[in-house]
């Protein structure tokens, strides 16, 4: 065989194997973390609702934008949820994909977001206390979180638990009270949570992308409003 020949044969040859290696992505070494700023826009997360019947949304008074924060706190806008909790337990979030992982790998998760709240601590309230019986939630799942029937009520098809528990797919990440007492006057504060790791690994699917998720689980039977500032959400190759 000629020299060139031979050189021809062995790129064919390198071609074929880089060819059949496409399909196995190689596994992921490194953490990686997304953090997203409300102040710089909604950056493609929606909102949802579930544990209520929609037959009778209206009177749940369901609210879901993006807006500017009340005063004192900074001019900046941030994400916003309100509802009144007419069952007894409501759930009310928001969703966004999280691109950039590799796909078909697995990976534990941690999470953690900043809200803005105005509920004292220690008040009485129907079914339960306005600030410490209202729960935030967050978790990371592969597949869209989403509401679906269940009877007449709306349910989420992942497991985010119930009220103060968590689920697989969500994590508990503390409640909506702020530092100030039942007592004294009203004040929006800002609130963060520290990291808290989700239960279940997930397995990412083949366009290498997630589902980021939080929300507000609510014992409180009347009016919750809360502004989420910030999210964030890591990936550890498990």
């Amino acid at each position: 065989m000629r020299p060139h020949s031979r050189l021809a044969a062995a790129a064919l040859l390198a071609a074929a194997f880089a060819g059949g290696c496409s399909g196995h992505p190689s596994e992921p070494t490194e953490a990686l973390t997304f953090t997203f700023d409300f102040s710089r826009g909604p950056q493609g997360f929606i909102a949802g609702f579930a544990d209520y019947p929609p037959a009778h949304a209206a009177i749940y008074e369901l609210t879901a934008d993006y807006r500017a924060l009340p005063p004192p706190l900074e001019p900046q806008s941030a994400l916003f949820l309100s509802g009144i909790n007419r069952s007894d337990d409501l759930f009310m979030f928001f969703k966004g994909p999280v691109g950039g992982l590799s796909p078909g790998a697995r990976y534990s998760v941690t999470v953690s977001v900043e809200i803005a709240t105005n509920t004292p601590a220690g008040c009485i309230g129907v079914g339960g206390a306005p600030g410490e019986s209202v729960w935030i939630k967050a978790g990371a799942t592969a597949v869209e979180p989403l509401p679906v029937r269940d009877g007449s009520y709306l349910r989420m098809n992942i497991d985010i638990g119930n009220q103060s528990a968590g689920g697989a797919q969500a994590v508990v990440l503390g409640n909506v009270a702020n530092s100030r007492r039942c007592e004294q006057a009203l004040r929006w504060e800002r609130k963060s949570f520290q990291d808290r790791p989700v239960p279940d690994p997930i397995a990412i699917s083949p366009d290498g992308r997630a589902w980021l998720l939080f929300g507000i689980d609510s014992g409180f039977e009347s009016r919750t409003a809360i502004y989420f500032t910030r999210a964030s959400v890591t990936f550890t190759p498990a």
